[in-house]
């Protein structure tokens, strides 16, 4: 911008008025230079030279922020087909255009350079119309009803490239809907109008080494060290449906004549036609909510990462979202729930999380489409619920210049979700948030694949997914200065609901791009790469007399999970305000107090060769088995799983009980580990369920085979997959395996000795080893008989004391193993 001057005013203001206006007029008083002008004539004279400085000032600013814009009124364009002009004094120009059949349209000639359209117009219908630049194919624009066909209006913007001189054609075909056009805005940028949430273009992949396919990804992630760590999370599943205190899905069930929730409301809040969701959002006071003290109490549980609702199914956003006018900072609460969250987790050292529901299957299919109907019964029969009202309708309301459509969607079917307009505007949404938030955890309640159907609504996000996550991955090592640290959650890969039934093949690959979340079913055996389940104290939103889950049985849930590779995701259910019945916080506080006492079983662990033995979950940690105890009896238990001459299982030298100064006498043999206390084992403290503290027990096993297993703390293996539960006697009854020359795993260790554990095999390659970056040797793991498991393929001693870091490379010649390491001083 050109320094402003008195000068280079005046002659602004020369050449942009006539001599006749009122600016140019009282720039020229800034001239008047008259010596004998009495004091106050002086005084007036700067105030109105101030005046006139600061109006040209503002005024330059003004036009150089929308010099990238032109606004084109209707009438002026040339009419097509039956285009007609009518008279609208609340229009812009005074006067609309009425497109009503095929053929009838508008042609803007002469056109500057743009790359955004925006289309002011009035309508009954939900629908399209057709845009075109010069010879270009038409371009559909998604528009919905005003309300009326004139006074009320919306803007309908869309990215179009408009050459300079460019013609622009807006027309209606067979398959459009009718219309009035009040004006077009052309040029770049925002147009200084707030987004259209129903015509965003495909959301771009942020640039990075993350492409948009399964694939791809697959052969660059690994899941984050802290995330392996953490295994327990804390989730507030929390928003405006908690309001009633009458369960998950409210906003759905409100609207079904007949439903518990429908008739909850009818007699709570009135008719859904009179006091819809939109209303419930409206009047939900969270004046109990402390964040403080709730993040205080999750900590105390022994959570070590937190979720919070991003959105829901019933599509309001708990954030300062863009693309969502119907938002906890506008409606409701007025505070960024998500941003308030998000800042105190960071305080407490929470890994922080996001948790979005509203997928285009669950909210523009199933939630959504039960609100355009109205009862079938009664005196509000044929009574359109709320759902179908227009921006019109709030005029003098409190929700006056706010899109119902926003929030409920323009009417439609079930069919298709993926390829609905609501389809990017969810991508969006999602961007949105992760760019404020820089979330580590972001959780999808949809399944990533898209071959089952539920409640009618073909389910998942399919082609979206891997899109979804390179541009969450990417964006990520933005803000983490490289360093991928983040983690996404989606559901339906494999399993009992397995979205991937139409594609298998991308199974293994998926497997290893994310890490796969289930809702209270936990998986049944360990699997090869982590998991979630995420689960909840009672009801996912508050209901009246729900009973919750006791401290026992979180724990017991906390190890069938981590046994089997797994974390827990729990809900601890607010109240409306958002506070917890006192019981909630007694649960949160036992189960707190026994993960302080036998959280070495839990943090950090891994799976043993089994997960399982009647009442025993086992896991591995820092060289030693632990067998947590679900029904501990204070007396003899065998534990058949701890045998000697086990595949993983060294010989045992220490048995230890958690929290208790006990002696542990043991005899292990060929029949199992057999463990008597010789003393009586006092309950754990501080736990106020009698059934954890004295019948939830962990052992501490220390033995001679503790190696380093091929998935242990501290292992890399980008490209490289796992197999589990194998069954051939490999150390832990898994391996790490490569396909592709040139993978590479590695591992820190400390020790000056190391040897490197691997099958041999019919057809194995070969692999190089590096040790701190220098090749130090080669293995062939290649046999000509029959397959050996826990090979000692290279040992390589004297390497002095401190850290260091192996490197295990796939040579080729076929595929190759990684079993464990050992290492020694």
């Amino acid at each position: 911008m050109k320094l402003v001057t008195r000068d280079n005013l005046e002659r602004w203001a020369e050449t942009n008025f006539s001599k006749g206006d009122l600016p140019y007029l009282i720039s020229r008083l800034v001239r008047v230079n008259k010596p004998n002008l009495n004091n106050k004539i002086q005084f007036f004279m700067k105030i109105k030279i101030t005046m006139v400085r600061l109006f040209f000032i503002f005024s330059i600013l003004f036009s150089s922020c929308v010099a990238d814009k032109k606004i084109f009124e209707v009438e002026n364009a040339e009419l097509l087909g039956g285009a007609s002009i009518v008279s609208d004094k609340s229009a812009s120009g005074g006067y609309l255009v009425t497109l009503s059949k095929s053929g009838d349209g508008v042609q803007f000639k002469n056109l500057p350079e743009a790359n955004k359209l925006a289309i002011r117009y009035a309508s009954l219908d939900v629908g399209t119309l057709s845009v075109n630049v010069n010879d270009q194919p038409a371009k559909k624009v998604n528009i919905h009803s005003s309300g009326a066909l004139s006074g009320s209006f919306l803007n309908a913007i869309i990215d179009i490239r408009v050459p300079k001189g460019a013609k622009l054609y807006i027309s209606i075909d067979s398959t459009d809907v009718a219309i009035n056009i009040d004006q077009i805005i052309i040029g770049n940028g925002d147009l200084d109008l707030p987004p259209d949430i129903w015509n965003l273009p495909a959301l771009p992949v942020a640039e990075g080494q993350y492409p948009a396919d399964w694939k791809g990804i697959s052969k660059i992630y690994t899941v984050p060290v802290w995330w392996r760590e953490a295994k327990f999370g804390a989730w507030s599943h929390w928003d405006p449906q908690s309001m009633p205190e009458q369960g998950d899905w409210y906003a759905r069930g409100m609207y079904m004549e007949g439903n518990s929730q429908y008739e909850f409301h009818l007699k709570n809040f009135g008719h859904p036609s009179d006091y819809g969701y939109k209303d419930i959002c409206h009047n939900w006071v969270i004046d109990k909510w402390n964040p403080e003290e709730l993040m205080n109490l999750y900590v105390e549980m022994g959570a070590r990462y937190f979720m919070a609702m991003g959105v829901h199914h019933d599509n309001f956003d708990c954030y300062d979202s863009k693309y969502q006018q119907w938002n906890s900072v506008n409606v409701g609460p007025k505070v960024d729930i998500v941003g308030t969250w998000e800042k105190i987790a960071r305080k407490h050292g929470m890994r922080f999380g996001i948790g979005f529901h509203n997928t285009p299957g669950r909210t523009w299919g199933q939630f959504m489409t039960v609100r355009y109907t109205s009862d079938k019964k009664g005196v509000k029969a044929g009574v359109p619920y709320d759902a179908l009202q227009t921006i019109k309708d709030g005029t003098g309301k409190w929700w006056e210049g706010m899109d119902p459509v926003d929030l409920y969607g323009p009417v439609h079917g079930k069919n298709d979700p993926l390829h609905s307009p609501y389809a990017n505007q969810f991508m969006w949404r999602v961007d949105d948030a992760i760019t404020k938030y820089h979330p580590d955890i972001i959780y999808f309640d949809e399944h990533a694949g898209n071959s089952q159907y539920d409640l009618g609504v073909n389910m998942g996000l399919g082609f979206l997914a891997p899109a979804l996550i390179a541009n969450y991955y990417n964006k990520s090592l933005q803000w983490n200065q490289g360093k991928m640290d983040v983690v996404i959650n989606l559901k339906a890969v494999g399993g009992r609901y397995n979205s991937f039934q139409n594609d298998p093949e991308l199974l293994p690959f998926v497997d290893r791009a994310l890490v796969k979340s289930t809702e209270f079913h936990i998986e049944p055996e360990i699997m090869a790469y982590p998991f979630q389940t995420e689960t909840s104290i009672a009801e996912w939103h508050y209901k009246t007399g729900m009973k919750y889950m006791d401290s026992k049985k979180v724990i017991e849930l906390l190890l069938e999970n981590v046994s089997r590779n797994g974390t827990l995701l729990l809900n601890l259910t607010q109240h409306d305000r958002g506070d917890l019945d006192a019981q909630v916080i007694r649960v949160a506080k036992d189960v707190g107090s026994w993960l302080k006492t036998n959280g070495e079983a839990v943090y950090g662990s891994r799976p043993f060769e089994i997960c399982t033995e009647n009442s025993v979950r086992f896991t591995r940690n820092n060289g030693y088995v632990y067998a947590t105890i679900l029904e501990w009896k204070d007396s003899t238990i065998t534990i058949d799983a701890l045998r000697s001459g086990g595949n993983t299982l060294g010989e045992v030298s220490k048995v230890e009980l958690l929290g208790s100064d006990a002696t542990m006498e043991f005899v292990q043999d060929e029949n199992g580990l057999t463990v008597t206390p010789n003393d009586k084992v006092q309950a754990l403290q501080g736990i106020d369920n009698q059934n954890l503290s004295e019948g939830c027990r962990v052992l501490r096993i220390t033995h001679d085979k503790g190696w380093i297993n091929d998935d242990d703390p501290g292992v890399s293996a980008p490209g490289w997959f796992r197999v589990s539960n194998l069954g051939t006697n490999d150390y832990n009854n898994d391996l790490t395996i490569s396909e592709l020359t040139g993978d590479v795993w590695s591992c820190s260790f400390t020790g000056n000795i190391i040897k490197v554990i691997a099958p041999k095999d019919a057809g194995a390659g070969k692999i190089e080893i590096q040790i701190d970056g220098k090749t130090r040797g080669t293995a062939d793991l290649s046999t000509n008989g029959e397959r050996k498991p826990q090979q000692m393929v290279y040992e390589l001693k004297n390497l002095g004391s401190g850290e260091h870091i192996i490197s295990i490379i796939n040579r080729g010649s076929g595929r190759v193993a990684i079993d464990a390491l050992i290492t020694a001083n």
